[in-house]
């Protein structure tokens, strides 16, 4: 469950092949940091912004107890206090919070600390 948010950085990591016209925007947002959640969690707006392609849909259960099937996209890349890691997102619901889950932080090394409400550095790269 989460207790505290962090700013991330988000980019469609296809940018870099695509024509500026089919560009989506870098969005920079506050994400809850939930260790219940596996993967990153976006609301369909910021989906929108960063145009990411649908790639997949999935079933999930969810804390309530509720099995729902959401959309997949990507490629995001993700950066955390300087860290960066490229993932896939779930879409949320629209107005719905950013959720940054258990693998993203994962990947970037951090390492959860709910008593100070900070993310901790499990190594010391950048």
């Amino acid at each position: 469950m989460g207790v505290f948010s962090v700013q991330v950085k988000l980019k469609n990591w296809q940018n870099q092949f695509l024509p500026d016209d089919k560009k989506g925007e870098d969005v920079v947002c506050d994400a809850l940091v939930d260790s219940g959640t596996a993967e990153l969690g976006l609301p369909v707006g910021i989906i929108s912004r960063l145009k990411l392609e649908e790639l997949d849909k999935v079933r999930v259960c969810t804390a309530g107890g509720g099995e729902h099937e959401y959309r997949i996209f990507g490629i995001v890349e993700l950066e955390v206090k300087g860290r960066t890691c490229h993932v896939h997102a779930i879409e949320l619901p629209h107005g719905a919070e950013p959720l940054l889950g258990a693998v993203p932080l994962e990947e970037m090394d951090w390492h959860i600390s709910p008593l100070q409400k900070k993310l901790l550095p499990k190594s010391t790269f950048s």
